[in-house]
């Protein structure tokens, strides 16, 4: 900050890192927050900030409660999704499946498999959340 702006008074405080600056500046110069009032609604703004009090605020860590709320509910039907997946098509290949591949029997897997899939999906990403990123 200039010696000028001091003895005016014509500075204005950074809300993020309260760091004095010229009034007129559109960004703040120790965190590059915006200092125009309408700039500080805008994700782009904020997002382009050195501050990481935003973009905490856009993705947080998973708490525990969630990550393990997460596998209790989704980790038994991904597991066993799983070793479904992975005997029926060890047994498929061999010959011995007692499964027939036909639409009856595709369509009453879709719905389970859909759910395996999901629940698979869910549990990645609430343990890179919870892992950080």
């Amino acid at each position: 900050m200039s010696d000028e702006a001091e003895e005016n008074g014509s500075y204005e405080v950074c809300l993020r890192c309260a760091e004095p600056n010229l009034e007129g500046t559109s960004r703040c110069q120790k965190c590059g927050s915006p200092l125009d009032p309408s700039a500080r609604d805008h994700p782009w703004e904020m997002k382009t900030a050195n501050h990481h009090a935003y973009t905490d605020a856009a993705s947080p860590k998973v708490k525990p409660i969630i990550f393990w709320g997460a596998w209790l509910y989704f980790g038994p039907s991904a597991l066993f999704t799983i070793y479904l997946l992975f005997t029926n098509f060890k047994d498929y290949l061999s010959g011995d499946s007692f499964i027939e591949l036909d639409t009856n029997t595709l369509f009453a897997f879709a719905l389970p498999f859909g759910y395996g899939i999901l629940s698979i999906w869910a549990l990645w990403s609430v343990t890179k959340g919870y892992l950080g990123r």
